[in-house]
């Protein structure tokens, strides 16, 4: 049964590996058969047979796929496992679904999404703002099945560049099943490129309607003839302007990788990735009279420079070094062990407006401060699981025990001031006049983190049905020390169970509807007024869903509802508002749609729907009780269109509309505050010059334009007296020349 089980759902990548060696030799023989000709082939005593063409190979649950429609998947269950199997809703971001978008960040490889606020901070060149489901993923990111370095509260926090990924997994909803300490809202797993059997390379150049370039290198292939060690290399190098004035992106990333295959059994991939960050920034901070809020005297430009050349830096470099091992004993065990070690390190001194006071009387001059920040996070990772696949009777069972272990820590250091700092007249703007002091250092914070955790599943399938079980337990401990006010070390200790069950059954003609409840934890850092540690947060969900996918065709369509409780959230304390109680509960229930489908070879749809009611149930905070969760619109959606017309070779054009109704961002819940819904067009064209003539063949010429009406928004405010707020992107055009060989 599991041998059949492994024909109708797909190969590991070992397998596939080891079937895609059969196939070529297969198609070689055939070849030269072909070749010898009929009297040669019957000389040699052998039948001559037709030449065929070999094709593609299984779907990989880490890519590459082929097209915008994704099948299998890791993320969700750390197992190969069909998306139809799986009892939650997980969403797929295809390579090639990035390539057509034009999408250069993973916030922008997100707008498309349901349940995913892809710029809930606006337009930003930094970071990857990023909320699921009403709760932010800032600073709890996960790259290849490890958390990333990063801390909400930590400007070194890394966003990895979008060229360096083959796919993005959004897991919906609690994931702390097999990932620990997670979000409630879901799970962000961006999948890294890595060797290929196949040789493939591609070099690039792109440019953008507000200037510069950028350069992309990506090259695979095997490094011997028998195919046993593999290589990867992605590169990128950017110098581009943005739709702020002044404002430069610069970076500069690498990505080698390097996979050893002795046998079909054992592979090992050894990686590294470098990114360098220097931009050129004005920080995202605009008041909200002249933006969301009318001001006669003066409005905001988008594209005012806020900063000032005299303190105008911003410096990032991350790099990851770690290894993917993967063995197979056998036909019924299989042990894998992913570890990395990564760090990030920023540097920071920038003038930005006033956060809390931004207007002087004349209605035109803004006030502004300095900010200087010296931050570090870094993670080591190790995650060891041992699979194994057998038959007990009538059901077979795919087991997976884990053990991960994982080590953080977060270094801030932070001071701001007024003093010494110019203000700046919207109506003459000014630069460079005078030097800027540095602030002195106002906050020095060091968190160090070990979690230990052991995780157990089973997958069961019994004739159409499939149920999935799991559970872990977790240790996590974090030391908080205020290196400022020389107070005692903070210990915040949890020891957490956390578990899911889930039961899909599939139709013979792709329906297949499912059932589950899942529960997380994430620790909460501080203490209350006596000093008493806070507990984690935790949450659980239940949703039911309807998934499809067509026999024999290229489609999957997920219909979800949910139900999502966040117990032990922050509260001000009645006693005293300087600190906090852990008395708040939040419930989000929506229902998510998402369907992508190729629906002829020239025709691709993407079509995708959240409704989202959220509710603050229990809060110590008058104005938030029975208000919504911030940052969560009622209502998105999105469709967007690829359309290869058959009476124009090589033409590709495309087409998406992404809209959501107004949400909330401000604790107040001010009126004048809340963010208006909007509606953006994005459009887009690819001509491949090989159809022109096979001299071309690999040449391909794309343009995009995101939000093609260039509709001005404002994506959030906190508060209607400082600099609290930012616009969204506006209009840009991008040019991309790629070649391919």
């Amino acid at each position: 049964m599991r041998l059949a089980e492994e024909t109708v759902m797909g190969a590991t990548e070992r397998a596939g590996r080891a079937i895609w060696h059969r196939r070529l030799w297969l198609a070689a023989t055939v070849a030269l058969a072909g070749l010898a000709g009929p009297a040669q082939a019957q000389e040699a005593g052998t039948t001559a047979l037709q030449t065929i063409t070999v094709e593609g190979g299984e779907d990989n649950p880490k890519g590459p796929d082929q097209g915008i429609v994704a099948k299998r998947s890791l993320s969700a269950s750390k197992t190969d496992t069909s998306l139809l199997e799986t009892p939650q809703a997980v969403s797929v971001v295809t390579r090639d679904q990035m390539d057509a978008q034009g999408v250069n960040t993973v916030a922008e490889a997100l707008r498309y999404t349901p349940g995913v606020h892809p710029d809930p901070n606006g337009y930003d060149i930094r970071y990857d703002w990023l909320y699921i489901r009403g709760f932010n993923a800032y600073g709890t990111m996960w790259l290849d099945g490890l958390i990333l370095p990063g801390d909400p509260s930590n400007y070194a926090t890394p966003s990895v560049n979008a060229f360096a990924l083959e796919r993005i997994d959004v897991i919906k909803g609690p994931a702390s099943v097999l990932y620990g300490s997670t979000v409630p809202g879901g799970l962000i797993n961006q999948v890294s490129k890595r060797p290929q059997a196949t040789a493939h390379n591609e070099a690039g150049l792109q440019t953008s309607s507000h200037g510069g370039v950028q350069a992309t290198l990506d090259m695979t292939g095997p490094l011997t003839e028998d195919g046993d060690w593999l290589y990867r290399l992605v590169a990128l190098g950017k110098n581009m302007g943005s739709q702020v004035d002044r404002e430069r992106e610069k970076q500069l990333m690498l990505a080698p990788s390097l996979t050893w295959s002795p046998t079909d059994q054992t592979t090992l991939t050894l990686y590294g990735y470098y990114q360098k960050d220097r931009p050129t920034f004005s920080p995202r901070f605009y008041p909200a009279v002249g933006t969301l809020i009318d001001n006669p005297t003066a409005r905001v430009p988008r594209d005012i420079y806020l900063g000032d050349p005299n303190a105008d830096v911003f410096d990032r470099d991350f790099y990851a070094l770690g290894y993917e091992f993967e063995h197979e004993f056998n036909e019924t065990f299989t042990v894998r062990q992913n570890l990395r070690y990564s760090r990030s390190d920023q540097n920071m001194f920038l003038v930005l407006v006033n956060p809390a006071f931004a207007w002087q009387p004349d209605g035109h001059t803004l006030n502004r401060a300095s900010a200087i920040s010296d931050d570090r996070v870094s993670a080591f990772n190790v995650d060891t699981q041992l699979e194994a696949r057998f038959d007990t009777g009538a059901l077979d069972h795919t087991m997976l025990f884990g053990l991960d272990y994982l080590k953080a820590t977060s270094s801030t250091n932070f001071g701001n001031a007024v003093a010494g700092v110019p203000p700046l007249d919207l109506l003459d703007p000014r630069y460079g006049e005078v030097d800027i002091p540095v602030p002195a250092i106002q906050r020095s914070g060091l968190q160090e983190q070990q979690q230990l955790g052991f995780y157990m599943q089973d997958q069961i399938r019994y004739d159409n049905w499939v149920g999935t079980f799991g559970l872990r337990y977790d240790l996590s401990e974090i030391d908080s020390t205020n290196r400022l006010a020389g107070t005692p070390t903070v210990t915040t200790r949890d020891r957490e169970l956390t578990w899911r069950a889930g039961l899909t059954y599939l139709f013979d003609n792709g329906l297949a509807p499912y059932a589950s409840y899942a529960t997380s934890f994430l620790p909460t850092l501080g203490t209350d007024r006596d000093g008493n540690p806070f507990r984690a947060q935790t949450a659980e969900q239940y949703e039911i869903g309807l998934k499809y996918e067509p026999p024999g065709g290229r489609g999957m369509i997920t219909a979800s509802l949910f139900d999502l409780t966040l117990d032990n959230a922050l509260t001000p304390d009645p006693a005293d508002i300087l600190f906090d109680v852990q008395s708040g509960r939040q419930r989000v229930r929506g229902l998510e749609i998402e369907g992508k489908y190729e629906l002829t070879p020239e025709l691709d749809l993407l079509a995708a729907y959240a409704y989202s009611h959220s509710e603050v149930l229990k809060s110590n905070n008058p104005v938030e009780l029975g208000r919504e969760v911030l940052r969560l619109p009622e209502h998105q959606g999105s469709v967007w269109l690829s359309y290869r017309p058959a009476f124009a070779e090589g033409l590709t054009l495309t087409a998406g509309v992404r809209a959501m109704s107004s949400y909330q961002t401000d604790s107040t819940y001010k009126a004048e505050l809340r963010i208006p819904g909007r509606a953006l067009v994005d459009i887009g064209a690819e001509y491949d010059f090989g159809a022109i003539d096979k001299d071309f063949s690999g040449t391909k010429l794309r343009v995009n334009v995101t939000n093609l009406f260039d509709k001005e928004y404002v994506s959030h405010c906190l508060n209607s007296t400082g600099g609290s707020c930012n616009y969204g992107a506006g209009r840009a055009i991008t040019a991309s020349l790629k070649y391919s060989w």
